[in-house]
């Protein structure tokens, strides 16, 4: 069984989506590099999967090798992506191009880059329909753009359709992009890569209420990758801890929370606002250093030069396997046993 399967998500006859040893490399000097590095991960259907981690852990690549989308000279050099039980790895471009976007749709995190600033709204979105449902007349298609701006709360759907991107605010950017995402009408797993992140806190809440309601709607499985563990809490089932282009940690959403065995993950948490922690009084924790270079990774634990736990001749000697802990419990770390117990400071402290 895939490490990140866990028998207590709503799994219905087999995970939707199973990666096996997921190897991206990119070309260096020395060689290559691994910025995904043999990843095991699986979907169930209907599940909301948190994955998060600080930039540069290789979340967002990940996602793109899911869609087939690493940019060159990266490569997807190792391993198996299932998809509903067939391996999309051996698919050709054109096989991999029809499930993108129909089946498999993603959500980026900033919409004024990656919709077309010369292009209006109706025309991006009928765009998709022309690639994926050919057989569609215009009016249909129109139609039906109109039908997914309304269900994804655009009001004044029809001015909308002839606006540019430039012409809307954030938040409404972002719904049609979730939008574009949802339009073809069967999507089964949507990948959300940091997607309020260039939003203010109220629309974040907003566009994140709506994930949950469409998500709960359409029975659609969902990655929502963030490094805002907040979010995750709101949301997830299941939260997977990534390092380095490592899963450290993963874990059912209120397990982590609880008692997380990472000490990666523990700085995660250490590291968040929280209510009746006053700013002038208690400062933020933080996890000092910075993610190691991919192309020159440390010989042992990933996070050795950055964990307070470490020891010198144990987690430096060897990088750690994926340690499954309990049935739907795995860890990457040597000391996890011998932690202290994880006591988050007391939120009336600076009061």
């Amino acid at each position: 069984m895939s490490p990140l399967r866990s028998a207590n998500a709503p799994i219905a006859q087999g995970p939707i989506l199973d990666l096996a040893q997921v190897e991206v490399r990119f070309p260096s000097a020395r060689g290559t590099f691994a910025v995904v590095d043999r990843v095991d991960l699986s979907v169930a259907h209907g599940e909301v999967l948190g994955l998060v981690g600080e930039s540069g852990c290789g979340k967002s690549m990940l996602a793109r090798s899911i869609m087939g989308l690493v940019p060159p000279p990266g490569v997807t050099t190792g391993g198996t992506m299932l998809f509903n039980g067939v391996d999309m790895v051996g698919l050709s471009k054109d096989e991999r191009r029809r499930l993108r976007g129909d089946r498999i749709a993603v959500v980026p995190q900033e919409p004024m880059t990656s919709l077309n600033p010369t292009l209006r709204i109706g025309d991006q979105l009928t765009e998709v329909l022309r690639a994926h449902r050919p057989t569609m007349s215009s009016d249909e298609r129109r139609a039906r753009a109109l039908v997914v701006m309304e269900q994804v709360g655009i009001q004044f759907a029809e001015q909308r359709l002839s606006q540019y991107p430039h012409e809307l605010s954030g938040g409404i950017r972002q719904r049609v992009m979730i939008a574009m995402a949802l339009i073809c009408g069967g999507v089964e797993l949507l990948i959300a890569d940091e997607p309020t992140t260039a939003l203010d806190v109220t629309i974040q809440a907003q566009i994140l209420e709506l994930f949950m309601q469409l998500q709960s709607e359409q029975k659609m499985a969902v990655i929502l990758i963030t490094h805002d563990l907040a979010v995750i809490a709101q949301t997830a089932h299941r939260v997977a801890v990534m390092y380095a282009g490592n899963i450290v940690e993963l874990a059912p959403v209120l397990d982590l929370f609880d008692v997380p065995r990472h000490p990666y993950t523990r700085g995660l948490l250490e590291s968040m606002p929280r209510r009746g922690i006053s700013a002038s009084k208690t400062h933020l924790a933080t996890i000092s250093g910075s993610v190691p270079d991919p192309s020159n990774p440390p010989a042992g634990c990933r996070f050795f030069d950055r964990c307070q736990f470490a020891v010198k001749g144990t987690c430096d000697a060897e990088n750690p396997a994926l340690e499954q802990i309990t049935e739907d419990r795995w860890v990457r770390c040597f000391r996890w046993r011998e932690l202290p117990e994880f006591v988050l400071a007391d939120a009336g402290a600076g009061s």
